[in-house]
């Protein structure tokens, strides 16, 4: 029950307590990707699909068109249905390195992963707004994050600017599934194991 209450603190950010005369929100604030944003759904319904779903869309917004039958190759050793997620650090082993496109092109991808329930909300914020792509892992199942609403706080002088998250938007990896949200109060961010995204670096 601790463990829960310090990740909810954490999620809203609530870290202060101002009086009145010293504060000022904006409420109901969003950011969204673009509505016309295609996301590749698992071609299997299981969990190590989803991701590998999650890998193509988000390599293919960036110009590299390695789809999910590549990452379950390589991740599992065959098209196999496993319906488990890789260890983040299984994932980095694969996909940390350079890889030669069937166009020539030379690129070098990163795993980044931040774990547990979004913290540093301003960055989640301005990923969105700048169309950057990430997966929440939720309940051991990967979501595409496409939009959040949020409050943001505004202290005496500037002091004390921070935003507090109260809904994540989410597109789900498998098909013909709705678009779900998790809530703050509603739901639990300990079922938060933490958001993915992938760079691909210069070479």
């Amino acid at each position: 029950m601790r463990r829960y209450l310090h990740l909810a603190g954490l999620f809203a950010l609530a870290v202060l307590s101002l009086g009145a005369d010293d504060t000022e929100w904006k409420k109901d604030q969003t950011a969204d990707l673009a509505s016309g944003m295609k996301f590749v759904t698992a071609r299997q319904n299981c969990k190590n699909w989803a991701l590998a779903a999650g890998l193509e869309t988000m390599l293919g917004l960036q110009n590299v068109p390695l789809d999910q039958s590549f990452w379950v190759m390589r991740l599992n050793g065959g098209e196999l249905c496993v319906d488990d997620l890789p260890k983040i650090e299984a994932l980095a082993r694969v996909m940390n390195k350079e890889f030669v496109l069937d166009d020539g092109r030379h690129v070098r991808l990163e795993v980044r992963y931040v774990p547990g329930a979004p913290i540093n909300v301003d960055a989640v914020i301005a990923n969105l707004k700048v169309q950057q792509l990430s997966l929440l892992l939720w309940n051991g199942h990967p979501y595409y994050l496409t939009g959040v609403t949020y409050d943001e706080h505004f202290g005496t002088e500037g002091k004390q600017h921070y935003f507090a998250l109260k809904e994540l938007r989410l597109a789900d990896t498998f098909p013909k599934q709705p678009a779900i949200t998790f809530q703050r109060g509603r739901d639990n961010p300990g079922d938060i194991t933490g958001m993915l995204s992938i760079s691909v670096l210069p070479r």
